[in-house]
Order: C-alpha cells, then sequence, then structure tokens
C-alpha cells in the first residue's frame, strides 16, 4: 500500500514538474527567443538605414550661366539631400531618428494615426511581437515643430529599445551625457537634456502643448522633475522640447521620461 501511494505522489510529481517546466518554457523561453530574433532582425535593418550625417550629404548638378563674353561658366549647384531617404524607403511614415551616445538608443522614429500600432509592430511595420519601434505622438507636428515634441517605445529586457531612458534616473549620467543627436527630413539637430521624470501615464507632461498652454506646461514640468540642470528661465520663447518616454515600473504605469531642448541643425550652428 505504501509503495503504491509513493509511486502515485511521484508520478504526481513528475507530472507536475513537466507541466511547469511545458509553461515555463511556452510562457518565458519561445517568446524571448521571439523577441530576440526580432530584435536582431531589427537591428540588422537599422544598420543599413542609419543617416550617416558626419559630413553633410550634398549632390551637385552642373549648371550652365550665361557670362558677358561668348563663352559659359559652368558652375556646381549644390543641394542638400534628405539624411532619412534610406530609412523612407522602408518606411515612409520615418520622421526621425534619435541617438544618444553610450546607451543602446540608436533607432529610427515613426509616426502613425495613433498611438497603439507601432507598440505592436517594428519599424517596416511588420508584428514583431510586442518589441514595438520607437514613434512619435501622432498629435504632434512630423516635423517636431511643436512646443513639445512626445517620443514613445518600450521598455524591454536587456537594454532593448528605450531600456536605457532609466539610467538616466541617475544625475551623475546625465552629466555625463548631456547632449543627443535627432535626425529629422532637414538634418541633424542637437538635443540638450535638461530634466528627468518619473510619473504616471496620465501626467499633464504628455499633452500636446499649444502657445496659451506653454508658461503653465513649463512650470509643471518642472515642478514634477526629479531632477533639472536648468530653471524654467532657462526655457527660452523659441525653444522646442523633445521627451523621450517609457516604462520604468517603479509603480503601476509608471514612466520615466527624458526631456532636452531642440537645437538648430548642425550646418546652422556652423
Amino acid at each position: 500500500m505504501k509503495i503504491r501511494i509513493l509511486y502515485t505522489l511521484t508520478a504526481v510529481l513528475v507530472c507536475a514538474g513537466a507541466y511547469c517546466g511545458w509553461r515555463y518554457y511556452d510562457d518565458v523561453i519561445i517568446p524571448e527567443r521571439q523577441i530576440s530574433s526580432a530584435n536582431t532582425e531589427q537591428n540588422q535593418l537599422f544598420a543599413q538605414i542609419k543617416p550617416d550625417v558626419a559630413v553633410p550629404e550634398t549632390s551637385t548638378a552642373a549648371i550652365t550661366v550665361p557670362s558677358t563674353e561668348t563663352t559659359a561658366i559652368t558652375v556646381a549647384k549644390t543641394a542638400k539631400t534628405d539624411p532619412l531617404t534610406d530609412a523612407a524607403m522602408i518606411n515612409s511614415s520615418v520622421v526621425g531618428w534619435i541617438t544618444i551616445p553610450n546607451t543602446h538608443i540608436d533607432f529610427p522614429i515613426a509616426q502613425a494615426e495613433d498611438n497603439n500600432f507601432y507598440l505592436h509592430n517594428g519599424f517596416d511595420m511588420k508584428y514583431n511581437y510586442e518589441l514595438g519601434c520607437p514613434f512619435l505622438d501622432y498629435r504632434c507636428a512630423s516635423d517636431f515643430s511643436g512646443f513639445n515634441s512626445i517620443v514613445y517605445a518600450h521598455h524591454m529586457p536587456q537594454q532593448r529599445m528605450f531600456a536605457d531612458i532609466a539610467l538616466f534616473k541617475d544625475s551623475a549620467f546625465m552629466a555625463a551625457n548631456p547632449v543627443g543627436q535627432l535626425t529629422l527630413h532637414d538634418g541633424m539637430h542637437t538635443v540638450s537634456f535638461f530634466a528627468y521624470l518619473n510619473v504616471p501615464d496620465d501626467s499633464m507632461i504628455y499633452h500636446v502643448s499649444d502657445t496659451p498652454e506653454r508658461e503653465k506646461y513649463i512650470d509643471d514640468l518642472f515642478a514634477s522633475a526629479d531632477y533639472a540642470t536648468k530653471n524654467k528661465y532657462d526655457i527660452k520663447e523659441n525653444d522646442r522640447l523633445l521627451l523621450l518616454s517609457t516604462c520604468t515600473y517603479e509603480y503601476e504605469d509608471a514612466r520615466g521620461v527624458l526631456i532636452g531642448i531642440i537645437g538648430p541643425t548642425i550646418e546652422q550652428q556652423e
């Protein structure tokens, strides 16, 4: 009798262990493999289409200008090309490319008709197992000309997508990495980071602000900041803010938001 009970308990334990192992494999191992594969494929694509703006891209076309003499003078007409051309060949909804030194953040930014599509789909617009792709809030101007432009992406394991935004919780990290690059259709812009916020997903920071609300928005921004390297009086009338937002899990629906000021293009600065 005791042996039969022992056999029964052993069988139950073996079955329970097998079931737990199957559930772990199905719920953890397979999804991680799918996300890892999607991440690898997406990074390979990004490497092929990343804009090269270290040297301003130009094209030259010869044009003939009449001279005062009988001969003509040929001069070169220089035209700036769109640094996002390669990315646009994959996705015409590309609006920018965000790069932050000393992080894994080096991604294109797309924009859809809602704030849901790129939570589940990659830059190639195909489902990619919830890895998603950084995207600009659909309410924001696609050329980042508005007062505040909000870009979202998931906080994924192994520092994928916008996970490294959380590094800026540490003010020392921002002090060491105060500048990012935002490449738009008109060229590369610097982004000077100045504040990090940890806020709920319904925070006022997610309001797409227009001119009449600007002053109150800035007041609320600094009141909500975990820290800031500027004060509200440093924000000039024509400054454009970039907000990079991701989940950070300190509490339910917690969000980490890194904020910077979009500067002129590199050429304009020169």
